[in-house]
């Protein structure tokens, strides 16, 4: 019987110490790998170590000292490498230390927490990416649009293969929503450049007598709790609900009746919208070229950051039961065809054995 392959999956959260679209999709690459490989897990936390998987490497990151953090995983992430010995590196990180073992990295997007026109600490930390994307032997870029910043970069194109990341269509399934409220919802972390003050302001720009109709629902952790503090303000008045470090998204999605995704960050890939497609929710998404891309042009795109135009397609939505519907079908058959977990899933194991391979020729 061939011995597995020992491969050290490395990341800087997991799910659900730390819940957004990265944790996600390092989540289901762990998991499906368990199934073929001899699968290590390094991951840092924030929270609360227990929530981690017991048989993981875990790496305390829970001090506000940004700098602290990245020496501590860097050097705890040398010290379990040595010790694991795997033939094969997943990481979605760039604090992991070059060990002459094959890596592929995964790279999500190029925003940093940020809001577009927000981004003066970009030189230094594309810089540093710069130099971990050339260091390691393979980068998978989860869209297209992430595909083309990588390559502005500099990095060769032959490193960098596209793959789409995925959802659990099992999971992710349409639900009849009987509502007293049309209700919107918008599922995110809680922080500027995911843009939940734009949501309150077009729900504000919404004539009062149609207004009475709607019910927004901003849902998902809270990352900023200065930014939470201001939107709750903005919302005084407004037929807006918050819920707040929600650990299924699921059933609000199910609930929901629209969903809308108006980041101002140039996203990596439109997980938020995508995942809402699976449901067969119909989304009103910002015209980045990732969530356009992700969604298959599926659903209404507005001109990010213009609150007047986010509000006309919630009105276009509400008016129109006919196209909501419409669009919720063509988007749920789009998952289905693209983003099923197995299928990603075997893309990137076509890039292990190019590496595996390679290494064992020299």
């Amino acid at each position: 019987m061939n011995k597995k392959i020992k491969l050290a999956i490395i990341s800087r959260g997991f799910s659900p110490d730390t819940i957004s679209g990265r944790e996600t999709v390092i989540y289901n690459l762990w998991k499906m790998a368990k199934q073929y490989y001899e699968v290590s897990l390094i991951s840092g936390w924030k929270n609360n170590p227990t929530l981690l998987p017991k048989d993981s490497y875990k790496i305390d990151i829970s001090t506000k000292n940004k700098a602290i953090n990245y020496l501590k995983f860097y050097w705890n992430c040398r010290k379990y490498l040595k010790n694991i010995n795997p033939d094969l590196i997943l990481a979605n990180t760039l604090e992991i230390p070059k060990m002459n073992i094959p890596t592929v990295m995964i790279v999500y997007d190029f925003n940093f927490g940020k809001a577009v026109g927000f981004e003066n600490n970009s030189i230094i930390k594309r810089s540093l990416i710069y130099q971990k994307l050339k260091s390691v032997d393979k980068v998978i870029a989860i869209s297209s649009a992430t595909k083309k910043n990588i390559l502005k970069l500099g990095i060769s194109n032959k490193k960098v293969n596209t793959i789409h990341v995925g959802v659990d269509t099992n999971k992710f399934v349409p639900r009849d929503s009987l509502n007293k409220y049309f209700t919107i919802l918008y599922p995110s972390r809680m922080l500027s450049g995911k843009g939940q003050h734009l949501a309150i302001e077009a729900i504000k720009l919404i004539a009062p007598e149609l207004r009475n109709k709607l019910r927004l629902i901003i849902a998902g952790h809270i990352s900023d709790n200065i930014y939470y503090k201001k939107i709750k303000e903005l919302a005084e008045g407004l037929p807006v609900d918050f819920e707040t470090n929600v650990t299924d998204l699921v059933p609000y999605y199910q609930k929901a009746d629209i969903v809308i995704f108006p980041t101002l960050m140039e996203e990596g890939f439109g997980y938020t919208a995508v995942e809402a497609m699976s449901c067969e929710k119909p989304v009103i998404y910002s015209d980045f070229p990732a969530i356009i891309e992700s969604t298959g042009n599926i659903g209404i795109k507005f001109r990010r950051g213009v609150a007047s135009e986010l509000a006309e397609g919630i009105i276009k939505l509400y008016r129109d039961k006919k196209l909501r519907l419409k669009i919720g079908k063509e988007g749920r058959n789009y998952v289905l065809n693209h983003y099923r977990w197995g299928k990603v899933f075997r893309n990137y194991q076509k890039v292990y054995d190019e590496l595996l391979v390679n290494e064992k020729n020299g």
